[in-house]
């Protein structure tokens, strides 16, 4: 056996730790939380359903006739037009 390659192969090993680590870590800053624990004094924060509950609804009050038009139009179309379309 070649004597670089047991070289080769501990560099590779610890380019692709590095690499990896790396990685890591760069994923780890752009995380809008943190990874590490809070401290025990902080209390945690509960949860505001009434908040949760008015944004799902405004989010349906548009979603829900959005949706009806884009499925709905060619009911609509059809109703609308009744069979006279070439008849000019």
């Amino acid at each position: 056996m070649a004597p670089i390659l047991p070289i080769m192969r501990m560099v590779t090993q610890r380019r692709a730790l590095s690499i990896f680590s790396r990685a890591r870590a760069l994923v780890r800053t752009m995380e809008p939380h943190p990874f590490e624990r809070l401290p025990l004094a902080q209390k945690t924060a509960k949860a505001d359903w009434g908040k949760q509950i008015k944004h799902v609804g405004d989010a349906a009050m548009f979603y829900f006739p959005a949706f009806g038009i884009f499925l709905g139009w060619p009911l609509l179309a059809e109703k609308f037009v009744d069979g006279h379309i070439g008849d000019y």
